[in-house]
């Protein structure tokens, strides 16, 4: 796993990001918008987890 010190850089401006790897890819690149994608879900996951526990609380174990 990489472990990332900073969660910013003030390198975007130029429509690029840094991956933790240190390479650096356009805003567009398909593994930028995957890493989006996948980050709401996991938030809307534990959203649903928070919910449902209210009902259940065994449900977050």
């Amino acid at each position: 796993m990489v472990k990332l010190n900073k969660i910013y850089t003030r390198t975007g401006d130029d429509g690029s990001t840094g991956l933790g790897t240190g390479q650096r890819v356009p805003k567009t690149d398909p593994r930028v918008t995957a890493y989006g994608e996948i980050d709401e879900a996991n938030a809307a996951v534990g959203i649903a987890i928070a919910a449902a526990a209210q009902n259940q609380p065994d449900i977050a174990d």
